[in-house]
């Protein structure tokens, strides 16, 4: 009888058990038990909606243990279907634990998976195949949440109508994903952002025809920088640390500085291609976002904190330092110009988020892609009123809509004659 490998559990999946671990650790130091009991209940029938920061609604307690549970639920699937990681898979795990302190929880997210995997028994589809999809699939997690808990008050029917609706977005999902990732040909990293914009606005207009209005909302806490962004040193510090570690220094040294030069919009499996070298790029990456927020005097709280684990996730699936500091500083220029605040949560969001646009930068030049961040910005400052904050990776959505528009544009102005001197 041929013996099969046993699988072992990755040593990348045991970083984010760590991040996971420490969070439920400082969420006890912090408050008390049974007030986190209460106030997690209290987070899972919020109504969830752009800009519901979790720390602000629930406390910092709730809120590290909901980016906890989030995280654990993640890698049981990951474990259980013995998936390798890989940068797509690690941009998922820091983009769902991101997106826990501000809009994702249990409630929310569970029928948007159970969705995807219905879909991946019906297309014959392998369910680890689908994992990803599944995980990035709880953009729409709002929608679940606003049909259950609307105007505040709790109904059993309306449960089991906003579950039904899970299960069939979570369903259609990975079809529009697919569709959508056609339309920006890989320029907007937030592909299903992208998707769940479409799916929100459609939900949102379905909603207002039958005179139900979705109300904004801009929960937003200004108490916990210190605390929050000591946590992000920390971990990019862990992260920095075990890319030298796991690797020869020189070595890791070597593949970094490869991993820079990185300029395919579809080649975005970094840590595949390069291993722990992999890891100096997260925390690299994550340094510049949280130290880019510090000088800018904006508070970090659970939207800033869950906006510096995207740029951290996908340092493994498409960003680097070369690619993404143009778009940031694009996106700066921005936010100093228009109208708004600089601290106006739309604004601090779209900076962050604005580095989705780094295969723009990557391919055609620092230049385009601090075009690309001001134009970013311009766009996500207003575009989540389509879908009424029902998409929580909504400067995806908006992102999609800069490629589809800059990338004709820019491939055009490149491919046009100079006349030469005489």
């Amino acid at each position: 009888m041929q013996k099969t490998d046993r699988y072992r559990i990755p040593a990348d999946y045991y970083l984010i058990m760590l991040i996971c671990s420490s969070f439920v650790v400082l969420a006890l130091c912090m408050d008390a038990p049974m007030d986190i009991i209460r106030n997690y209940y209290r987070l899972n029938i919020s109504r969830s909606v752009l800009v519901t920061d979790y720390t602000a609604l629930a406390g910092i307690g709730a809120t590290l243990v909901n980016s906890a549970v989030s995280g654990f639920l993640c890698l049981f699937m990951l474990i259980i279907k013995k998936r390798s990681p890989n940068g797509k898979i690690m941009a998922a795990l820091f983009l769902t634990m991101g997106f826990s302190l501000f809009g994702k929880n249990l409630f929310n997210t569970l029928p948007l998976y159970v969705g995807v995997w219905l879909y991946a028994k019906t297309c014959r589809i392998k369910g680890r195949d689908m994992l990803v999809t599944a995980m990035l699939s709880a953009t729409i997690a709002p929608l679940i949440s606003e049909i259950a808990f609307l105007n505040g008050t709790f109904s059993p029917a309306r449960i089991v109508m906003s579950y039904a609706v899970g299960l069939s977005v979570g369903f259609i999902f990975p079809i529009v994903a697919d569709a959508a990732r056609r339309m920006h040909k890989g320029f907007c990293l937030y592909n299903c952002g992208t998707a769940g914009g479409f799916i929100a606005t459609f939900a949102v207009g379905l909603l207002k025809s039958f005179g139900i209005e979705i109300l904004p909302e801009n929960l937003w806490d200004e108490s916990h920088t210190l605390f929050l962004a000591s946590f992000a040193y920390i971990f990019a510090a862990i992260f920095i640390v075990y890319g030298f570690a796991a690797d020869r220094p020189l070595n890791a040294v070597k593949k970094y500085f490869r991993l820079l030069g990185e300029k395919d919009e579809n080649d975005d499996d970094y840590l595949t291609k390069y291993g722990a070298a992999c890891y100096i790029n997260i925390g690299v990456l994550c340094v510049l976002a949280t130290t880019l927020m510090l000088l800018l005097k904006i508070p970090v709280n659970g939207p800033v904190l869950g906006g510096i684990f995207t740029v951290m996730g996908f340092a493994a699936a498409g960003k680097h330092l070369r690619n993404t500091a143009p778009i940031l500083l694009g996106s700066v220029a921005a936010a100093y110009l228009n109208h708004y605040e600089l601290a106006y949560s739309a604004n601090v969001l779209a900076i962050l988020f604005s580095t989705g646009l780094a295969p723009i930068s990557g391919k055609f030049g620092w230049h385009w892609g601090i075009i690309a961040g001001f134009l970013h910005v311009s766009v996500a400052v207003f575009i989540g009123n389509l879908n009424g904050g029902l998409n929580l990776y909504n400067n995806g959505f908006a992102g999609s809509f800069v490629a589809i528009t800059a990338v004709p544009v820019i491939v055009f102005i490149k491919g046009m004659p100079v006349k030469k001197k005489p």
